[in-house]
This record gives C-alpha cells, structure tokens and sequence, in this order.
C-alpha cells in the first residue's frame, strides 16, 4: 500500500511540474506585448512666431537695435519625422539699424541659406530652428544659428557661428559651444 500511495504521490508532483512548465511555456513566449501606437499625423505642425530686439553697442561705441523674427513659412519645403508627422519650416528676418532708426542691414535666412554647412540628413529633415544674438567680436555682430529635427531637444542641434561685419558681410562656420570660450565676445 504504501508503495503505490509513494507512486501516486511521485506521479501527481510530476504531472503538476509538467503542467507548470506547460502553463508558463505558453504565457512567455518571447512576444512582449504593448499598447504603443505610433502617433498619428496631424496637420502640419508650425513653430510659433517670435521677436527679439536688443539694443547694442557697436561700431565705434555707436548704438544699434538687432531684431530677428522669426516664423513658419509655408511656402518652404515641409519637413516629415519618422511618423508622418509634417512640419513648416521657418524664416528669421535680421534686422540691424541705427539709432537714427536707419537700416543698416535687413536678411531673412531659411534652412537653404545655410545649405553649404548641411550634411543630406538636415538638409532633408531638418528646420531653422534659431538665430540667436550672442555678442560682438570685434568689429562683428555675432550670431548662433540653430537647425534641428522637429521636435528633438537642443542638444541635438547642429549649431553655426555668423557674423555680420562692419560693411554689412556676412560669414558663417561651424560651431559648438565649446568653442565659445575662444571667442573675444562682450555681450
């Protein structure tokens, strides 16, 4: 009796762990199920209108105004992100004039006034993220321009130093802000 009560017993714990592996089996199968979507596309996205105005002083300790504004503008190229999603490119207006409220330079700059320093990706993903006034050098107002896939953070901007000079000349190259610290800037 007790030999076939010891069987029962053996055979019972082995049929549980076969329908425990079996039971486990089925429910980890590799396949992690979620309840992501992919955001749908929407209407195309814009960024929002801004102005900036800074008084400066600049040539010969004279003053001017340094205005950027920027805005989305439709008739650019759109950019799409990897959703679908579409977004307007922007156009920064720079404008400089004198105290006498005299212009002294005035230049919208799109993505494509930048095309030289672009490698395919930004060239074809990106938008004009910024223009920023960040200082005079010298004789040069100097500016950093940001472009950027929409919706990224700024650490992912690729980031250019322009300059206008005295005569009214612009001149750009690649910058980081590391590079900052090598710049004789006065804010």
């Amino acid at each position: 009796m007790k030999k076939i009560l010891t069987m029962t017993l053996l055979t019972a714990a082995a049929l549980l762990s076969l329908a425990s592996c079996k039971e486990k089996k089925a429910e980890d199968n590799g396949i992690i199920k979620t309840d992501y979507e992919a955001p749908k596309p929407t209407d195309p996205k814009v960024s929002s209108v801004s102005t900036v105005s800074e008084e400066v002083e600049w040539v010969e300790g004279r003053r001017y105004y340094v205005t950027i504004t920027g805005k989305a503008d439709s008739t650019l190229s759109m950019v799409e992100n990897e959703y679908g999603q579409k977004f307007i490119d922007n156009a920064i207006r720079v404008d400089v004039t004198r105290a006498d409220s005299t212009l002294f330079f005035k230049q919208t700059f799109t993505k494509e006034s930048f095309a030289n320093w672009l490698n395919k990706d930004y060239r074809e993903k990106a938008i004009l993220a910024s223009i920023s006034f960040f200082g005079i050098e010298g004789d040069l107002l100097t500016f950093i321009v940001s472009l950027n896939h929409p919706e990224a953070s700024e650490d992912e901007s690729l980031d250019l130093l322009m300059q206008i000079d005295r005569h009214g000349g612009t001149s750009v190259k690649p910058f980081t802000y590391n590079d900052r610290d090598d710049l004789d800037v006065r804010e």
